[in-house]
This record gives C-alpha cells, structure tokens and sequence, in this order.
C-alpha cells in the first residue's frame, strides 16, 4: 500500500516536471532532466535574483561584495554567496538563470521571468518595499498582455525572448514567501509566537492562495510552492530572541515556539492549498517543497549535508563571533566590520536569514535527485 502511495505521488510530481506521459524505471530514482515550458516565480528575498536592486538602486546590501563571490565572483542582487534554489533548478532543467522582470538590459524572458522581490510579504505591510504579493502577480498579468499582444506580430524579437502562449499554460508557477510577514509580526511588531499565529497566519495562508487562484485564472496549472523554512534556526532569529521572553530551544539549539510559527503556518497552507485543489479540478500538478523539514534535517545531521557541526547555527558572513556570528548594526555587505568565513561551502546560512549557496545546491539535489522533500497535494 505505501509503494502504491509512494507512486502515486511519483507520478504526479514527474507531470508536473514534463508535461507529458512518462514510464521511469522503478529502481532509478533519477529526477528527469526534460524542463518544463517556461518557470514564473514569485518571492522574497530567497527567490529575488536582482529584482530589488533595479528598483531600488545602491540600497540593497546584496549590491555589495561579499555577496556573489562563491560563484558569480561579483555581486549579482543575489542575497547568498551564490546562486539561489530558483537557480539550481534551472539548471537542472537546462535554462539559463530565471530573469529578473525589471531587468533594463537586453533582458531574455524565453525561458520565463522572476517578479521575486527582496523584502516582499503576502500581505502590503513593509515599507520601503511595495511588491508585496498581489503586486507581483499583477505585474505578471500585464506583462502576459503585453507578451500576447506582441506574439500577434511579427517581430522577431518575440520569437527569441518572449515565452510562447503554450508557457503560460503550461509552465511551472514557483511561489516562495510568506517569512518576512512572519518576521515583521515577530521583530518589527513584537508580537508573541502565539499572537502571530493567531493574526499573522491566516492572512498569509490565505494571501498565498489567493495568489494562486489568481494565477489559475491566467491558465496557469502547475505550481511549485515553497514553504516557510524553519526561522527558529536562523542566526538571525536567534541573535535577536535569544535573549527574550520566547527562548527556549530545542535539542538542536533552535528556538521552539518561532519554529512552531513556521510548522503551523506551513501545515495551514497545506490545507488550503488541498482545498483548491479539490475544486480546482484542472489544476494539473500542485506540489510543496518541504524547505521547513530540509533545514531542520541538516541542522539536526549537517555533515550528512557536507556542513560543519559547529557553523550550523552561524552566519558565514557577519560579525561577533560565536554563537551566531550575527549582529544587527553590523551587517554583510553593509559594514566593512562584517567579515566573511573562509569556507562558505560549511555553512548553511549566509548572513543570518539567507542561504548558502551550498545549501541551497543540496536542497535542490534532495528534490530533484532523489525526490524527497516533495508533497504532491491531492495526490
């Protein structure tokens, strides 16, 4: 009976990464390396691959060195020392790197567009940042407009940088948010766990699917939603709170009730998300990647991962040392007085609340390789 489940949930989640009838064979538990049409995301930070940098321009820590320079040796807008799961993913399918929608030169769309914006929430609650959910799927329906009307040409240029109207069908809609609205109520606010459960939660949980059905009624049918990772393990979150009336933590060291907020957030979306579903009978695929249950795993195993015990906890770039290594007035890519680790590939976290980009290359490898940390809603 479980091998059956097991298959079941296979065989959707491989639908929604191809779009056309596969046969695996069943002692390969390969990912397959056929893309989908097109990747349309929606995020924060953890998706934004330059977004916020070209709307707010020398604002952003991200415009500064040290961050880009595991990989792109340079910065990029790329909260991390690299790439960012959205990354890993399209290269795993083959694309080039997802662009960013405000990109201002010689942008290439075929492969799809990133509206992730860094500090972006469900709700329009932060300031200075407006693209807040329902503007970044607004953005998407007029920049589908704007490809529709110029598929109707006969420009050549559409033909090369524009996704086809068979994308926006059946491309993969990526939507990753929902932790700086749970941080706002946390930090800025200074609500108590149970408080933003209680208020926080559902307006999150139900902006999220909203976003969805909206995105449903622009044909969209496959979609790949992250959940919230776990903030109680965040050296960002624990520098903060540790020190507050909501410390007690775990065997692990992270703290239990802002984790609790997380799994209680991430467990209410499920189930409205299973609620669409049912009623949305020709949404073809609806998948959750369990990023909540990958963080807790490597922190509670780092070196099963390829990261250090003692830096599971720490920021690689920052400053004051252990525990942490975080300190807000003190900031990567904002205060020279924030140093970088020597071995980023060790750590988890970047600068307190982003990820590595080694920790997120491991993350899509348990997804896409070896097909864990996937839950296939209605399956």
């Amino acid at each position: 009976m479980a091998n059956l489940a097991y298959q079941a949930v296979l065989f959707l989640v491989l639908v929604f990464l191809l779009r056309e009838v596969i046969r695996l064979n069943e002692a390969s538990n390969t990912f397959p390396h056929s893309p989908p049409t097109a990747i349309f995301a929606f995020g924060d930070s953890l998706s934004d691959t330059g977004n916020a940098i070209q709307a707010f321009p020398f604002y952003a820590s991200s415009e500064n060195s040290p961050y880009g320079s595991t990989f792109f040796h340079a910065p990029t807008g790329r909260f991390s020392d690299g790439r960012l799961i959205i990354d890993f993913i399209a290269s795993k399918w083959g694309f080039p790197f997802i662009e960013p929608y405000f990109k201002d030169v010689f942008p290439n769309y075929k492969h799809g567009v990133n509206f992730a914006v860094a500090g972006a929430t469900v709700q329009n609650i932060t300031e200075p940042i407006p693209f807040f959910l329902p503007m970044q799927t607004d953005h998407f329906v007029r920049f589908k407009r704007s490809v529709y009307a110029l598929l109707n040409t006969t420009s050549r240029y559409a033909a090369l940088h524009v996704p086809t109207k068979e994308a926006f069908r059946d491309g993969t809609y990526m939507i990753f948010i929902g932790i700086n609205d749970i941080l706002s109520g946390l930090f800025d606010h200074d609500l108590a766990p149970s408080v933003v459960k209680e208020k926080t939660v559902p307006l999150v949980v139900a902006g999220i699917s909203k976003a969805v059905q909206d995105l449903h009624k622009e044909e969209a049918k496959n979609f790949l939603i992250f959940n919230v990772p776990a903030v109680g393990c965040m050296p960002m979150v624990l520098a903060m709170a540790s020190q507050g009336p909501f410390n007690s933590t775990d065997k692990m060291g992270c703290l239990k009730e802002y984790n609790a907020v997380a799994d209680f957030g991430n467990k209410e979306l499920e189930k409205s998300l299973i609620n669409i579903k049912k009623h949305e009978k020709d949404i073809n695929v609806m998948v959750i990647a369990d990023l909540y249950s990958f963080y807790l795993d490597a922190i509670k195993s780092p070196a099963s991962y390829g990261f250090k015990e003692s830096e599971k906890l720490k920021a690689c770039c920052g400053y004051g040392g252990d525990p942490f290594n975080y300190f807000p007035p003190i900031s990567c890519g904002k205060d020279p007085a924030a140093k970088t680790c020597s071995k980023p590939r060790e750590y988890m976290s970047w600068d307190g609340i982003h990820f590595t980009d080694a920790f997120s290359q491991k993350f899509v490898e348990e997804i896409m390789e070896k097909m864990h940390y996937l839950k296939a809603i209605g399956a």
